[in-house]
């Protein structure tokens, strides 16, 4: 395809709004066939020849699932959160993860296998071939915790406690928060990356540190380290090509 300037430009010449817009109209007519409003009246196209989209909501171990399918894209979401699925009060974390007790690595572990409530709490679909883009959201506190050792006085400990999340389709990060210090902190991290026709999973998985500190004050101590989840969601528009 080659464009051919309308509307010439000199130099040293006043740029006046037909060099920009007569010259883009032509490169536009040009991707449309030549074609505007009046080649094709509105009468022609009967709604009902349009194909209506298809739509799934189902509820599975806490995990809320939709699948929305239309003509150009599609829609796939998963969430989990306190004061829908779960029915608690928006206070009350929705799952707490002992780290003390919890079999975990210092890699990045999966929700779906750290803790049974989110073993269904990942998105699986067929992709066609365009784009994936959407976010990853999770609200969540890890905080610290105080320690009173047998000899008396209190000890702030798990100061220097991290977490860090990140999103993964296939096996592969494609986006992640950052290690994020003891606090309450709602997160929310959008990605977009290519994609064929091909099967697609997508979970969050997250990597920490424990230090044990309160083994360093006496051996009959301990130490909370408790991970509190409020809520997470992941939501993908798969655009077609």
């Amino acid at each position: 395809m080659k464009a051919f300037t309308q509307v010439g430009q000199k130099r040293f010449n006043q740029v006046k709004p037909e060099n920009i817009n007569d010259n883009t109209r032509a490169v536009i007519d040009q991707y449309n066939g030549r074609m505007d409003a009046q080649n094709m009246p509105t009468s022609l196209i009967d709604q009902d020849k349009f194909v209506a989209p298809t739509a799934t909501d189902s509820v599975i171990s806490g995990s809320r699932k939709t699948d929305w399918q239309g003509q150009t894209q599609s829609y796939y979401r998963v969430r989990r959160f306190n004061t829908t699925e779960g029915g608690l009060n928006y206070y009350e974390p929705d799952n707490v993860i002992d780290l003390n007790a919890t079999d975990w690595s210092s890699g990045w572990n999966n929700l779906t296998s750290v803790n049974t409530d989110y073993r269904n709490f990942y998105l699986e679909f067929t992709s066609q071939e365009g784009s994936l883009n959407g976010c990853m959201d999770i609200n969540f506190r890890r905080g610290t915790d105080i320690v009173t050792p047998g000899s008396g006085g209190n000890t702030e400990v798990g100061q220097d406690h991290w977490i860090q999340w990140g999103l993964f389709v296939n096996d592969l990060l494609v986006c992640d928060t950052g290690r994020v210090y003891p606090r309450l902190e709602n997160l929310s991290v959008p990605f977009k990356i290519l994609c064929g026709t091909q099967q697609i999973r997508i979970e969050i998985k997250f990597k920490t540190i424990f230090t044990q500190a309160a083994k360093k004050i006496t051996s009959g101590d301990t130490q909370k380290n408790n991970l509190e989840i409020y809520g997470s969601h992941i939501w993908v528009c798969n655009t077609r090509k």
